[in-house]
């Protein structure tokens, strides 16, 4: 089993239907390697088997006959939903069938990437007992972060300097409790934290400090406090977790791995992007998503968008890539520098999928059957859907949720801000003095802050959701009316935040949620829904089961 399709096989089992047990079970009516069918269709024995080990290998379950009764009536009803009923609206669902060739081609990039990457990482004797010994170790450690190197280089100098960690996480961390405590993360094991922070906590000494440290999350610096060991570690107790560490130390490797191969394939100086095409796809993407009366604002082209070696692109051909993309991924696509990357990311698929073709990836056996549980689980995915939208309930049954549920129908806090948002640091702490110091709030925003709209209303932005402020958010619901906030570093920027006003959460109305609780009615009773749908499909067509097959039948592993 290719370790990243098992949540593949995850998700294909975690939702078993559950079928009416009373199926007729008619043992001579069924071929010997038959294990039931359903109306013409049937299912072999072997693919019971395959589908039943799978399970079992993937979740962890042991073989009883009530496992085995739950997939093969799981496999029962794939059949009965996908030939047996009208699915012609999810068939010719436009995001139905980009969803579906969406899961083709990344099944046979992944394939790419586990039979030239992970296949080929190795773990030496010395690195499985490294990592045995470092996850036999607890560790305590505190860190300063910072989102850019320069930062992060400016915080160590600091440090050189003399200045107190204690102090300067106080001024790096927004969240309240790194900020009090130092940026103290208690103690962890090996395999808890990012692995470049754990390589670098693990190399230091006791109350030793690294140099910043590039993690996935931006930049760390580490001070270790403590650590301790498990003793008397015995060679018996290496070679029984060797397994174990082996498939640990491979899958630490792999990004690194990913990169050194992707540098193989991928020459970053061959490729060659217009930057003014660019703009032009992101705002027809834009307008696509917004709405498609926009069409008329779309602007286009001609000649070369983007360049790789030989290889030409223009801005009719990207814009048909990102049409196929998925919406739910397309939604992501929220700035120039996120449909940069993309591009670049589907150029080099491009490549790579090339590449997996002239290897034959795409034919491989093993890559179909999993495209075609790819191809199950988001059919079920859309058909769930539909009978759960085609689901009613009277409205005094939603009234009824609605009254035992408004907990899930709290308005959220709001509150009232005024800002003053500037790039430089030093401006933002003289600032914020002189607002200590008695100076008008309204006034200072208007003369400095950069966000025009709210500094035209000296810094006030009006009553907003306490959610819209993300990290800002537990500052603001612990703060009082009237307190100063910040400053605080926010993407670059520094903001100063007066609290004017704080309203206290209430349930919404019934009329203005009476949609939202339906759908939570549907997803709490989504069980019951199916299962009465499925029943009313099982009285329309002959299903057989070989129950004394389904108990007898012997496992291949």
């Amino acid at each position: 089993m290719v370790l990243q399709y098992k949540n593949v096989l995850k998700r294909a089992f975690i939702l078993l239907f559950l079928i009416n047990p009373s199926l007729k079970s008619l043992q001579l009516a069924l071929p010997k390697d038959v294990i039931a069918s359903v109306g013409t269709h049937k299912i072999s024995l072997n693919d019971f088997l395959n589908r039943y080990e799978e399970y079992l290998a993937s979740s962890g379950v042991k073989d009883n006959i009530l496992v085995r009764r739950s997939v093969l009536n799981n496999m029962i009803n794939e059949l009965l939903l996908f030939y047996y009923d009208n699915n012609k609206k999810i068939f010719d669902d436009d995001e139905y069938q980009r969803e579906i060739k969406w899961a083709d081609k990344q099944t046979i990039l992944s394939y790419l990437k586990d039979q030239e990457v992970y296949a080929k990482i190795t773990a030496t004797d010395e690195e499985l007992r490294d990592a045995f010994a470092k996850s036999n170790e607890q560790i305590a450690a505190r860190h300063l972060y910072a989102e850019t190197e320069e930062e992060a280089n400016n915080l160590y100098q600091l440090l050189q300097t003399g200045a107190d960690f204690n102090e300067l996480a106080k001024q790096v961390f927004a969240d309240t409790t790194l900020s009090k405590n130092g940026g103290y993360l208690g103690y962890f094991s090996w395999g808890d934290m990012d692995p470049a922070f754990e390589d670098a906590a693990y190399s230091l000494r006791v109350g030793e400090i690294s140099r910043p440290v590039k993690t996935r999350y931006g930049y760390s610096i580490i001070k270790l406090e403590d650590r301790f060991a498990k003793p008397l570690l015995t060679e018996d107790e290496f070679l029984r977790k060797k397994d174990h560490m082996s498939s640990v130390v491979r899958i630490r490797k792999k990004r690194a791995s990913e990169i050194e191969f992707l540098n193989k394939i991928f020459d970053q100086d061959k490729f060659w992007m217009d930057k003014n095409i660019l703009g032009n796809i992101y705002n027809n993407l834009t307008y696509s998503l917004k709405s498609s009366g926009e069409m008329s604002k779309k602007v286009y082209s001609s000649g070369t968008f983007i360049k790789y070696g030989k290889k030409v692109y223009t801005q009719k051909e990207i814009e048909k890539w990102i049409e196929n993309i998925p919406t739910f991924h397309k939604e992501k696509i929220n700035s120039l520098e996120t449909l940069s990357v993309v591009l670049k990311g589907l150029v080099i698929q491009d490549i790579l999928f090339d590449a997996a073709v002239a290897k034959g990836y795409d034919k491989n056996e093993y890559v179909k059957n999993t495209i075609g549980k790819y191809h199950t689980n988001i059919f079920l995915r859309y058909k769930r859907r539909e009978v759960s939208d085609n689901k009613s309930f009277p409205e005094n049954e939603i009234l009824e949720y609605y009254k035992n549920n408004s907990i899930y129908f709290l308005e959220s806090p709001q509150v009232n801000l005024q800002e003053i948002i500037v790039k430089e640091k030093s401006l933002a702490d003289s600032l914020h003095k002189k607002i200590i110091d008695g100076a008008d709030f309204g006034m200072l925003a208007e003369k400095n802050s950069l966000r025009e709209w709210s500094a035209k209303n000296k810094g006030i932005i009006g009553l907003s959701d306490i959610n819209k402020f993300g990290f800002l958010k537990d500052t603001l619901a612990s703060s009082d009316v009237n307190q100063i906030i910040g400053p605080f570093n926010i993407e670059g920027y520094y903001g100063i935040f007066k609290l004017l006003e704080k309203t206290e959460s209430k349930v919404k109305s019934f009329e203005s949620v009476k949609g939202e609780a339906e759908r939570l009615l549907k997803k709490e009773r989504s069980q019951q829904i199916i299962r009465e749908y499925l029943n009313s499909l099982q009285s329309q067509v002959k299903i057989f089961v070989d129950d004394n097959l389904l108990g007898s039948a012997v496992l291949k592993n």
